[in-house]
């Protein structure tokens, strides 16, 4: 059989009930298993769908025919989502050679990672050339792409529009598989092996390399907002959400601060204009001894990346005690905190590896820039990636701060804490000054993008200003 020229995909968002996925510009409908079932929730949100394999012998779609010819440049992308780390190797695409597949983009256990693999040879005896990286991240949609540059001689893997550039890959040997196009499965010498559990959607072949921009454009993942708090109102000690959702409780002495409009100098020049907010109509007021305010947990997934972010401004400079601007709460600590610390006269980033007593530490010093005491603050913007394994620390739209976090900790048993640390039920690390325009993402917020959210106007979403 012949490869198919130019590209061949499959969105896999068939309607419930289909006999096949059809297959997108000429691409041979993809016969489904009767492990496969259409109608899961894709990954742009309800309104898209995608196919669920259900890791059984007839988890798979077959193409009938082959997509590329694998001993030339080519690439495959797709978007997956497990429900658990799998045990044992795993495909998401390949494609029929003798004994062996030509490629296999999935998931590989020997390295715990994704993975994009091409035999040496068509029985695999000999081994395969392979480049892996980036942790699975269950629950959560990925995607992933993997190229061959036959030009280059070399494999090289993209995970959520990144390329892993740690592990890019010579491909020594080459051939052409001629079988069929797999979804979910791959072949083996004893016949179809590593079935796919989880959902797929949106497969692409290539007969190209897909370069590092374009890699990013495909793969790239927006963050979504799942609670923005203005604090500037409160209604029984509790600052609303703005899409209707949980408030943040206010706890101690904490205010909401709003100018009183009674004064106007032109007509009582005696009469002292008030302080501006620090960030439209109000602010959140802290007093560096017992106020803070808070959310319950239950807003994060389990270990899928997050982004939060605040405007926090000290109420004096120089001070000589450790405040916490924000911070995640478990039972015994905290996940991770953003806070200003005093002996440097900085802001800093602290992480824990687990919600326990012996939970070891990390910390990084913000550098390049002074807290604010004065104006609007500073834009703090803490970022994580539970794909690659790191956080980062923006202040005012730039990197300031940057630590691996290798952790175990379940995010819906964290609670957001605003203005203090809290360890067990006891609070320390006070913050004394002024916090605006806190928000929460579900991913991880790209380094383009969060200098957008670092000016946003009050009262608007990055979708409103960001295509």
């Amino acid at each position: 059989m012949s490869a198919l020229s130019g590209s061949a995909g499959w969105t896999l968002g068939d309607a419930r009930g289909s006999a096949v996925a059809v297959g997108t510009s000429g691409s041979p409908n993809a016969t489904p298993g009767s492990g496969v079932t259409f109608g899961a929730e894709g990954p742009l949100g309800p309104t898209d769908t995608a196919a669920a394999l259900d890791g059984s012998a007839n988890a798979y779609l077959d193409a009938g025919k082959p997509a590329v010819d694998t001993s030339r440049t080519f690439s495959v992308s797709a978007w997956v989502n497990l429900p658990e780390r799998p045990t044992d190797d795993v495909t998401i695409v390949s494609q029929d050679g003798t004994g062996a597949p030509g490629f296999d983009l999935g998931y590989d256990v020997d390295t715990e990672s994704w993975t994009f693999r091409t035999p040496m040879n068509e029985l695999e005896a000999m081994g395969s050339w392979k480049v892996s990286g980036a942790t699975a991240v269950p629950g959560s949609w990925t995607h992933l792409i993997g190229v061959y540059d036959d030009e280059l001689g070399t494999l090289s893997l993209f995970v959520n529009g990144d390329l892993i550039k740690e592990d890019v890959q010579k491909r020594r040997t080459k051939w052409d598989a001629t079988g069929s196009l797999q979804i979910g499965r791959k072949l083996s010498l004893d016949g179809y092996t590593s079935n796919f559990k989880g959902s797929i959607a949106d497969v692409k072949v290539y007969d190209r390399v897909i370069p590092e921009a374009e890699g990013e454009v495909l793969g790239g993942i927006s963050a979504s907002q799942l609670a923005y708090w203005q604090v500037d109102s409160a209604t029984s000690g509790v600052a609303p959400e703005d899409a209707g959702g949980t408030g943040l409780t206010l706890g101690g002495a904490a205010s909401i601060y709003l100018p009183d409009d009674s004064c106007d100098p032109v007509l009582d020049p005696d009469c002292v204009a008030p302080a501006e907010p620090l960030w439209g109509d109000g602010h959140l007021v802290l007093n560096g001894s017992d106020a803070y305010a808070t959310r319950a947990a239950g807003l994060l997934a389990k270990e899928d990346s997050f982004t939060l972010t605040a405007r926090a401004r000290l109420a004096a400079a120089g001070s000589t005690k450790d405040q916490t601007v924000l911070s995640l709460a478990g039972a015994t600590g905290s996940a991770v905190t953003v806070k200003y610390r005093a002996s440097e006269d900085r802001w800093e980033l602290v992480v824990t590896d687990k919600d326990a007593t012996t939970a070891t530490t990390s910390t990084a010093d913000a550098t390049g820039v002074l807290p604010s005491s004065g104006g609007d603050g500073d834009h703090l913007a803490l970022v994580y990636s539970a794909v690659f394994g790191d956080v980062l620390l923006y202040v005012n739209g730039t990197l300031a701060a940057q630590a691996p976090w290798d952790n175990a900790w379940d995010f819906t048993t964290a609670s957001l804490q605003v203005g203090r640390t809290l360890t067990g039920s006891t609070g320390s690390g006070y913050f004394d000054g002024a916090v605006d325009e806190l928000r929460m993402y579900r991913g991880a917020l790209d380094a383009s993008t969060v200098p957008t959210v670092a000016v946003l106007p009050a009262g608007s979403s990055i979708e409103e200003t960001v295509t």
